[in-house]
C-alpha cells in the first residue's frame, strides 16, 4: 500500500448503513439484554433462590449492555441506520438503556477521533494519559492522583462505574455552556428517571439494586477496557502536532484486538478498531467483513491476543525518547522524585549589568 490515504479508500465500499443487518442486531441485542434482566428481577425476588444465580445472569445482561452501548456509539457516528434521524432515534434509546446521553458523549467522542495519537490534544474522551516527562515534574500530588487513576482496579472497577452512573448526569467543559450540550443530558436523565422509576415502582428499591449494580458496574468496566486497551498498549502511536497524521494513527495506535468470533459478537466488533478509526462511517456489523476481504488493512494493524492485552494494565507513561508505552517501574519514576525543574539560565557579566 502505497500511503494511508489509500486504506481509506478501501474502507468505502463497506461505509454504508444497510437495515436488515442494523435491525437484526438491534432486536437481537434488545432481546438478550430485556430477557436476561427479566431473569434477574424473578431470580431476586422468587424466595429460594441464591443471588450468585443473579449474579451469574448479570455477566449475560452486561454483553448486552455493552452491545446497545456500542450501537449508541455507532449512532453517534452516523453509521448505525442509512438515515440521520434514524440514527438519533435509536441513540437516544441507547443512551436511556446504557445512562450515556449519546448526543453529548458523541460530540466529546469526535473529539477524540480527531485527536487520537495527538500528545498536544489529549483529554476529550480519553484515558488520560502522561508522558516520562511530565510525570517527572508534575507536583507530588498530581504524581499520586495520576498513580491512583491508573491503577487498574480505580480506573476499570471505581471511575468508569462513577463516569457512566454519575458524572454523564451533568454536561462539562464547553458542552455546559451550549444548549445542545444540556438538553442531550437533560433528556436523557429524564429517560433514566422514567425508566428507573417504573422498574423501582414494580419491583422495589432493593430488587433494583441487587440487579442493575452489578450490571451496570460490570459493564463500565468492560466498556472503559475495550476503548482502554484499543489505543494504550505498548507499541502505540503518540505524535507531537507537527508530526501528527490522522490516517497514521488510526492504523498504528488503534489495535486489532484478536479475540475470536464469539468475544467480537459481545462487543459489537468494536475489536475491529484500526478500521473504525480510519472510517467511522463503516457500521460495526460490517468491520468482520472489511477486515477479512481487505488484506491491506490487517498488515499494518497493531494485532493484540486477549492474553497480550491483560499487560497492557500496567502501562501508563509515554516515553517520547523510545516511543513507547511503559509501566512506572520501566520508566524509573516514584512518587518522592525530586522535582526535576529547568534549571536557569546562566546570565553573564554584562547581562546582569556588571
Amino acid at each position: 500500500m502505497s500511503n494511508s490515504a489509500d486504506a481509506f479508500r478501501l474502507t468505502r465500499p463497506y461505509a454504508t448503513a444497510v437495515y436488515g443487518s442494523a435491525l437484526w442486531q438491534l432486536a437481537n441485542t434488545l432481546a438478550l439484554y430485556a430477557c436476561t434482566i427479566a431473569l434477574m428481577f424473578w431470580t431476586v425476588t422468587t424466595p429460594g433462590i441464591p443471588y450468585l444465580a443473579t449474579l451469574a445472569l448479570s455477566l449475560v445482561a452486561s454483553v448486552g449492555y455493552m452491545r446497545l452501548f456500542m450501537i449508541g456509539h455507532d449512532t453517534s457516528h452516523d453509521s448505525f441506520m442509512p438515515k440521520k434521524w434514524e440514527n438519533v432515534v435509536v441513540g437516544n434509546l441507547m443512551g436511556v438503556l446504557t445512562n450515556t446521553p449519546v448526543a453529548y458523549w458523541g460530540r466529546q467522542h469526535h473529539l477524540h477521533h480527531q485527536g487520537n495519537g495527538n500528545l498536544d490534544k489529549r483529554g476529550d474522551g480519553d484515558v488520560q494519559m502522561m508522558t516520562v516527562e511530565e510525570f517527572r515534574t508534575a507536583s507530588v500530588g498530581q504524581r499520586i492522583g495520576y498513580r491512583i487513576y491508573r491503577n487498574p482496579f480505580f480506573l476499570f472497577f471505581v471511575a468508569a462505574p462513577v463516569h457512566f452512573v454519575f458524572l454523564q448526569r451533568y454536561p462539562f467543559g464547553h458542552q455546559s455552556k451550549t444548549l445542545s450540550g444540556w438538553r442531550s443530558v437533560l433528556g436523557t436523565n429524564l429517560g433514566i428517571l422514567l425508566y428507573y422509576g417504573g422498574l423501582i415502582a414494580a419491583f422495589g428499591w432493593s430488587a433494583f439494586l441487587q440487579v442493575y449494580v452489578p450490571v451496570v458496574w460490570l459493564s463500565a468496566a468492560g466498556a472503559v477496557w475495550l476503548f482502554y486497551v484499543q489505543h494504550q498498549y505498548e507499541g502505540t502511536y503518540f505524535e507531537r502536532q507537527s508530526g501528527w497524521r490522522y490516517q497514521d494513527a488510526a492504523l498504528e495506535g488503534s489495535s486489532f484486538y484478536d479475540i475470536g468470533p464469539f468475544l467480537h459478537w459481545c462487543c459489537a466488533n468494536i475489536g475491529y478498531h484500526h478500521i473504525h478509526h480510519l472510517n467511522p462511517k463503516v457500521p460495526n456489523y460490517r468491520l468482520p467483513t472489511c477486515h477479512a476481504e481487505t488484506p491491506e488493512l490487517r498488515k499494518p494493524a497493531y494485532v493484540l491476543s486477549l492474553r497480550e492485552s491483560i499487560s497492557t494494565a500496567t502501562l501508563a507513561l509515554w516515553d517520547e525518547d523510545r516511543q513507547k508505552l511503559v509501566s512506572f517501574k520501566e520508566a524509573g519514576v516514584t512518587l518522592c522524585d525530586p522535582l526535576q525543574m529547568t534549571p536557569d539560565p546562566i546570565l553573564t557579566d554584562r547581562e546582569v549589568g556588571t
